[in-house]
């Protein structure tokens, strides 16, 4: 009797176990695929200047506001400020961040790129 409950105690950790071990691959597989937004906004010069910013810091926050996605990256580089965001589809969020952008007057000066979440 002893025997048969310690065998049956074994393997109901060894199902526990397994079914955490397949979530916690799943969240990982789950997060390596969802695609990326990349937004460059031309600046007037090749550094940041303190309206640069301002703009950049604008953007980060109306992106978080909007919950558009989780912001990735963002930063400057060789005259442009780039914020990356991982988001669920690429479509919506490509359609709100033009709205951020052109509420932010940064439309003209801005393109997107989608890379994959891999």
């Amino acid at each position: 009797m002893t025997l048969v409950l310690i065998l049956a105690l074994f393997a109901c950790g060894k199902n526990e176990t397994s079914s955490t071990v397949d979530l916690v691959k799943t969240i990982a597989t789950e997060s390596r695929t969802k695609p990326r937004v990349e937004v460059s906004v031309k600046m007037n010069g090749e550094q940041p200047a303190p309206e640069d910013l301002v703009l950049q810091k604008t953007i980060e926050d109306r992106i978080e506001r909007a919950h558009i996605g989780r912001l990735i990256s963002s930063g400057s580089n060789s005259g442009y400020l780039n914020v990356t965001v991982e988001v669920d589809n690429t479509a919506d969020a490509i359609a709100k961040l033009r709205t951020i952008l052109q509420n932010a007057g940064a439309l003209n000066r801005s393109s997107f790129k989608v890379k994959s979440g891999d």
